[in-house]
């Protein structure tokens, strides 16, 4: 394990994981309870991530009433609004999905397209190539291209989790009678170009790399998590990784051959044969946000589940700590778009370098979901029934 000490200037108290001593015995009977928990626990962070941080929570329970603010200089972009509501960067345009409406604009926020749906677990996974709409837990899919031309997937059973790289290869995470799991990835024309079976740990993310050849796969075993790698044209696993105790639950490329993976304690930096290039611990807090992007990484942690403040880190793809910020106040949503980090909080917003140096902020309450940071380097506010583009 690759452990480095932050500097004195940088650091923050840590606490210490300590050494737990287990009956062998009571460990081989819990196993596999635990693990089906965990499993369920992998899954809501990942599908909720956006609701994650102590503000997003009050927003959810109804603390803070949603105000359509007029205090920014801007351009308002319509949607539809529905329950489930998430969204995602789509080249410079973005993506809107919600139980009653899938939407796709443009950088203009013209609507390039629009379907009204009866989805039960709205998702979306924007890339340069374009989006990619699910209902979790059905049997749903919808690619758009970058110009919104439609194609319709057709997964093999009840939808996991799904994702999209920046070529537009798709996988798609499924239910499979007899096994814990499918995993299926199609070409941007549709075609479907690999599937892999899992009989021995539940799948909880699979992505195709940026060379549209490798397949990174995350499983959930029997005392704990898994990374499995594929290439493209071979049945054979090329390479494994076992996280112990820990279940990893997301999971990014940073390059062709090599990938970054983060549980709710530790972010782990590998390369595709296996290898670990460097673990960042930081258990004892709690993981209250997250952006895994190509060039750097950044997390939100904090020693309370909410409203307590905290520290968001940056790293970099061979898992150095770039920079270490102290936050008065949790963040409503992160968003990384090449070498920049957007952070939205209560009291304004702050684009900052990968070393969390501000390049530009403005400081003015808002009461907007999320912010999503496009290739053109504007950024966008976005509410219930409107986006507001800051240029």
């Amino acid at each position: 394990m690759d452990e480095q000490r932050k500097p004195a200037a940088e650091t923050k108290p840590v606490r210490k994981r300590k050494k737990r001593r287990r009956n062998r015995r009571l460990r081989a009977i819990l196993a596999t309870a635990v693990t089906l928990l965990l499993i369920v626990a992998a899954v809501l962070v990942f599908v909720n991530r956006d609701r994650l941080s102590g503000e997003n929570l009050r927003h959810t329970f109804g603390r803070d009433a949603e105000e359509e603010s007029d205090s920014l200089q801007s351009e308002p972009y319509g949607y539809e609004v529905g329950t489930g509501q998430v969204f995602a960067v789509a080249g410079n345009g973005f993506a809107v999905a919600s139980s009653s409406a899938l939407e796709y604009l443009d950088r203009d926020g013209r609507t390039v397209y629009k379907q009204v749906v009866s989805y039960n677990e709205p998702a979306v996974f924007g890339s340069e190539a374009g989006v990619l709409f699910c209902d979790l837990g059905a049997d749903r899919a919808i690619r758009l291209n970058a110009a919104g031309e439609k194609l319709e997937l057709s997964p093999a059973g009840e939808l996991i989790t799904a994702a999209m790289n920046g070529e537009g290869w798709v996988t798609l995470v499924t239910s499979a009678a007899g096994y814990k799991g499918l995993v299926e990835v199609f070409d941007p024309g549709g075609e479907l170009r690999y599937q892999w079976w899992s009989g021995s740990g539940y799948v909880l993310r699979a992505v195709v790399g940026p060379d549209n050849r490798t397949l990174a796969v995350l499983t959930a075993e029997t005392g704990g998590g898994k990374l499995h790698i594929f290439r493209l044209d071979s049945e054979t696993e090329q390479a494994a990784y076992s996280f112990g105790e820990e279940l990893p639950f997301d999971l990014a490329f940073h390059s062709d051959d090599s990938l970054c993976v983060i549980s709710e304690a530790s972010l782990c930096f590998l390369r595709t044969d296996g290898t670990l290039i460097a673990q960042r611990d930081y258990s004892g807090y709690y993981l209250l946000d997250y952006e895994l992007g190509e060039h750097f990484v950044a997390v939100y942690i904090s020693a309370y589940r909410s409203g307590g403040g905290g520290y968001l880190e940056s790293f970099s793809p061979a898992g150095e700590l770039l920079a270490v910020q102290e936050q008065e106040s949790d963040p409503l949503s992160l968003c990384i778009n090449g070498r920049q980090l957007l952070v939205l909080n209560s009291g304004g917003w702050m684009l900052c370098h990968p070393d969390l140096s501000v390049q530009r902020q403005q400081n003015a309450l808002t009461t907007a979901k999320k912010a999503l940071l496009r290739q053109d380097g504007s950024i966008l506010l976005l509410y219930s029934y409107f986006a507001e583009r800051i240029r």
